[in-house]
């Protein structure tokens, strides 16, 4: 008897909850789409379709590789996602990719409702995907583990709203296509909630947000996501900028309005900064192209970039912007601490809950220009100050590793009677 988790991606997080089960000997199945792998048949087929299509299907295959679980405790149905990835590529405007989004994950949810069965003793999921599975698993009288990565969803589209109507240019049509279909996904996510014996969240910004919406999080353990291997602390303080050198920023994520993005870029225009910094974006651009063309004095795209590319750009930067509106953790925090790269964010990160200003990073204030323009304006003016953080921001990283949030997650879930004896 033991647990199936399930989830369509294969991000870190849910990799490392996978290998929380393991590790405890709980481990029954990670079901999930899309997997990385190289020597089976079906993928050298669909990766030679791929390119007779346009599409680089190598490139999705690599960034979904599955890391320290056994492969036959792997199950994956990559169909859905791959016609995700197919339709992303022709829709411009992300309505239809939303739909069908929307669609395979559901059709992914009923799928796994099939897959239960009464040798289990729980089951493990996600947000907006867990539905069916859940309610399955309760006429089967399996017990129910629930992780919200994200901010409660009512809240988190007041955000979007206020934002698009302060500044009507940031409105498109996917704004006005999801703002009609909040309301029934909200509508999912709470039977969710209301299914689940026990609830994962990673920060209190994200807790404090459902409870201000009136649920009950009495059944809410919070354990924040897990830092990369850290750096020492003498390459930590080796890295960032050459002295004498521009100030070296870095943004690592979607560059989106409930990151703050519109904020920065009006920010950086205020403050000419171009003249004395540098930043560079790391990750896909989900403003209007009206809004970042021309781009200001300074600020370089460098599109999304593997894994190994993006460490390497933290230990070399001096900091990392993420000036966040609303967002449950932000791993990208995490990341840059464990290459000793001091963080500046905003009191509506999760992983603000690791950050104590002066020491490791910043914290400024969410949805304001001006505070943005104080914080480079001040690593500027105090260049040493800021390098000094960079020991602390890997002291940080090592303090709280992916075996720590692990262990943390293992204790919940069998305090949750999710586990065999």
């Amino acid at each position: 008897m033991s647990v199936l988790i399930f989830h369509s991606m294969v991000a870190p997080h849910v990799q490392q909850a996978a290998r929380a089960l393991q590790e405890a000997g709980q481990l029954d199945r990670f079901i999930t789409s899309v997997r990385d792998e190289p020597a089976s048949l079906r993928q050298r087929l669909l990766t030679a379709l791929g390119r007779l299509g346009g599409l680089d299907l190598s490139r999705e295959f690599g960034r979904r590789t599955i890391r320290d679980l056994p492969p036959d405790r792997v199950e994956s149905h990559p169909w859905g996602e791959l016609l995700r990835v197919a339709v992303a590529r022709l829709d411009p405007d992300k309505r239809l990719s939303d739909f069908v989004w929307e669609r395979t994950e559901f059709g992914f949810d009923e799928l796994v409702a099939r897959r239960l069965h009464r040798g289990l003793t729980g089951v493990y999921g996600f947000e907006y995907s867990s539905l069916a599975t859940f309610r399955r698993a309760k006429t089967l009288g399996l017990r129910v583990g629930y992780e919200m990565p994200a901010p409660e969803p009512r809240y988190v589209q007041d955000i979007i709203d206020a934002e698009t109507a302060k500044f009507p240019e940031l409105r498109t049509p996917y704004h006005d296509y999801t703002a009609v279909r909040e309301e029934a996904r909200i509508a999912r996510r709470r039977a969710e909630w209301a299914s689940a014996d026990v609830i994962i969240a990673a920060s209190h910004f994200t807790t404090n947000s459902y409870a201000r919406a009136g649920l009950d999080v009495s059944r809410v353990r919070l354990i924040p996501l897990g830092a990369p291997p850290a750096v020492s602390a003498e390459a930590a303080a080796a890295g960032g900028s050459p002295a004498g050198g521009p100030l070296q920023l870095l943004w690592a994520g979607t560059f989106s309005i409930r990151k703050g993005a519109h904020y920065l870029l009006d920010a950086w225009r205020q403050g000419d900064f171009g003249r004395h910094a540098r930043l560079r974006i790391y990750g896909t651009n989900g403003l209007p192209e009206r809004l970042v063309s021309p781009l200001p004095a300074g600020v370089e795209f460098c599109g999304s970039v593997p894994r190994e590319e993006l460490m390497a750009q933290y230990q070399r930067s001096d900091a990392l912007l993420f000036p966040t509106l609303c967002d449950g953790f932000g791993m990208v925090a995490t990341e840059a601490w464990s290459r000793g790269l001091p963080v500046i964010t905003t009191d509506c990160a999760g992983a603000a809950d690791l950050l104590k200003p002066g020491d490791n990073g910043l914290v400024i204030r969410a949805g304001h220009a001006a505070a943005i323009t104080g914080a480079i304006e001040w690593g500027l003016a105090h260049r040493a100050e800021l390098r000094a953080m960079r020991r602390a921001a890997a002291a940080t990283a090592a303090g709280w590793q992916w075996a720590d949030y692990r262990r943390a997650l293992a204790a919940a879930l069998r305090d949750a009677g999710l586990f065999s004896k």
